[in-house]
């Protein structure tokens, strides 16, 4: 659930104000149980809760504005393996508020920002953990990439913008299957509308946002185009892209974001170990001016992107639900290598091999 975001107002609720929301939402008979609480914004909260006899997370938005739709109304139409499923949408009002109550697939671990905590704590993290790493060879980040674009590709067959992609609301599973989450923010697009950006969050937010100026239909994909530059950026570099705090007026910030993405593309350009085709790749998607950053198509077609990765792509997506036939078919295929003891503290089991581009 995302954090943070520029827009997010403050709603005075107490500290078990959610919890006594889902409780009456349970009273009703929308869900059984309510669980542990699995994400927190300002705006809402995450749960885990039994529905219909199956684990879910079920998620309580405050409706702003009555009459108005969550992102997650619009998202309810998507179907992919790259997306969270939302089961169902109800809304009822509390005290004088109305509350959205959506309930959604689970997913088994956390997400891409957050796995590094979890590094040693399973024998494939460390294999979901290497795309941080330059060490690795690129195939398993392509592999995540092209499941990124499949979920864009799902938005934009939709005429949807996500407005908030970052590595926090990609979530992963031990399947190492990536499904993108979070639609608070997600609007459906009309080709001849121009839309004001609802938000997003710092360091994945284009300069289109603080010019506050609305934004015609083309560009406004362009936004999930850029977010997708700094993610794959965090992924190859295991750092924020654009990391500063912001300025009192909006020209401040525009001026700040100019700036940072000069020197982080003048260095990028000058990262000799790095595959070019990847370089050329990032820069066109960090663009400073939408105009210049690439098509969804433009990028689904990229060269960087089906390098070398139908192997393995196809070797995941054969033993998805079967984790040990997974790992021996890695090992078999010689993607795979078990480490030996070197150190006294436990290792991790396995670790990619490099992969030599052709």
């Amino acid at each position: 659930m995302s954090k943070g975001k520029p827009n997010d107002k403050a709603y005075g609720h107490g500290k078990n104000d959610f919890s006594d929301i889902f409780h009456k939402f349970r009273q009703e008979g929308h869900f059984q149980k309510v669980g542990k609480v699995l994400g927190k914004g300002s705006f809402g909260e995450v749960r885990e809760v039994v529905f219909k006899n199956k684990i879910m997370a079920g998620k309580i938005v405050l409706q702003e504005n009555k009459g108005e739709k969550t992102g997650e109304y619009f998202a309810h139409e998507l179907k992919g393996r790259n997306i969270i499923k939302i089961q169902k949408i109800f809304l009822k009002e509390i005290d004088n508020k109305n509350y959205y109550l959506i309930i959604m697939e689970k997913a088994i671990l956390r997400d891409l920002g957050k796995l590094s905590d979890f590094y040693h704590n399973h024998k494939l993290l460390k294999l979901i953990y290497f795309p941080f790493d330059e060490k690795a060879g690129n195939n398993l980040m392509r592999f995540y990439t092209l499941q990124i674009i499949n979920a864009m590709e799902n938005l934009n067959r939709n005429h949807m913008v996500h407005f908030d992609l970052k590595p926090e609301n990609l979530l992963i599973s031990l399947n190492l299957i990536i499904k993108l989450s979070d639609f608070s923010l997600l609007r459906k697009i009309n080709d001849n509308e121009s839309i004001k950006i609802p938000g997003g969050t710092n360091g994945y937010l284009t300069m289109e946002y603080y010019d506050k100026k609305k934004i015609s239909a083309e560009n406004a994909y362009k936004q999930d185009v850029f977010s997708l530059g700094a993610t794959l950026f965090f992924m190859k570099y295991g750092k924020l892209m654009l990391k500063y705090k912001k300025g009192e007026d909006n020209e401040t910030n525009i001026l700040i974001i100019l700036e940072k993405l000069q020197f982080q593309i003048s260095k990028i350009l000058s990262d000799e170990f790095a595959d070019k085709d990847f370089i050329n790749l990032l820069v066109q998607l960090i663009a400073y001016k939408p105009e210049e950053r690439p098509s969804f198509w433009q990028i689904y077609r990229n060269k960087w992107l089906h390098k070398d990765s139908k192997e393995l792509e196809s070797t995941f997506y054969i033993f998805e639900n079967d984790e040990e036939k997974l790992v021996l078919e890695l090992q078999k295929n010689d993607f795979l290598i078990e480490k030996k003891k070197i150190t006294k503290k436990k290792p991790s089991k396995y670790k990619f091999k490099k992969i030599k581009q052709k």
